[in-house]
């Protein structure tokens, strides 16, 4: 007697789904469309995003599960810090959590993808059979989210995705002079740089970064892989990429490849080639 998974495959995917996604764009697989990226538009400026957990269960060998925001256009406000994206965990989002985001420009959104840590504690995602179902509902957005551990499995972590505006949230108080300051780290580390003090420039830039300038985030990724560190490298590249940097979509690419994953690169290939053909105001 059998019966019938409709979210899940026992049997090993060869390859596995994440080499088979060309860029951002959905493929099918048992019948059903499975995105490696679910997207929307920041239709409100700031728009609350709303993730609340459904169900999880972490296969063997992954410690937690979660999704990763990022924001194209725009940043996330977290505890008076502007940030270009932020992993969002099962635990976080039992009872709901919710997010803000803010545009920088006129056509920013945000994306969302599976994220979990495996048996070693590092942070995973891209690889593997990870991807998504996306069903709509009258009321929410509900994603089945398949980890890149073992065949494909959408019963891993099911999130429910709700937006709206932020009139039923107290707007956020803003950390005193932010810019400027996170302006002077950065530029306060060029000059170290310029003088020679190449590691009191990281220091420097890395509070930077943490403040959500991206250009220190660059400026890190140039350092770690000139240096051949490329997970790091990869780290900051893959944050001011997050954040809509071209040169960061190519570096991130190029350093992807050189660590043997060739399906993210693919898709930050693409991802760059869309946006130098975005239109530019």
């Amino acid at each position: 007697m059998s019966r019938s998974y409709p979210y899940a495959e026992w049997r090993t995917t060869a390859p596995p789904l994440a080499d088979r996604y060309d860029s951002a764009e959905p493929l099918e697989w048992n019948g059903r469309t499975v995105y490696p990226v679910h997207s929307e538009p920041l239709d409100t400026d700031p728009c609350i995003v709303t993730l609340t957990l459904r169900s999880s269960a972490p296969p063997e060998g992954v410690r937690s599960l979660g999704v990763g925001l990022s924001v194209t256009g725009g940043h996330v406000v977290l505890n008076g810090r502007q940030l270009p994206g932020v992993d969002v965990w099962s635990d976080a989002m039992t009872g709901g959590v919710a997010l803000r985001l803010c545009r920088t420009d006129g056509a920013g959104a945000f994306s969302l993808t599976p994220v979990w840590v495996d048996e070693t504690d590092a942070t995973v995602s891209w690889t593997g059979n990870y991807g998504m179902l996306v069903e709509r509902t009258p009321t929410a957005t509900v994603l089945r989210c398949s980890t890149g551990v073992g065949a494909p499995n959408f019963t891993e972590l099911v999130v429910e995705l709700c937006t709206g505006t932020a009139a039923a949230l107290p707007e956020p108080r803003p950390a005193a002079d932010a810019s400027r300051y996170r302006d002077a780290l950065y530029d306060l580390g060029v000059a170290m740089h310029g003088r020679g003090e190449e590691d009191q420039a990281c220091q420097l830039w890395t509070q930077a970064a943490g403040f959500g300038h991206i250009g220190a985030a660059w400026d890190l990724g140039v350092v770690r892989y000139r240096r051949g560190e490329y997970a790091d490298a990869a780290h900051w590249w893959r944050m001011a990429a997050d954040h809509g940097d071209a040169r960061a979509m190519s570096g991130l690419a190029e350093v992807l490849e050189r660590m043997g994953n060739t399906s993210e690169a693919r898709v930050w290939r693409a991802a760059r080639a869309a946006e130098s053909q975005s239109p530019r105001p």
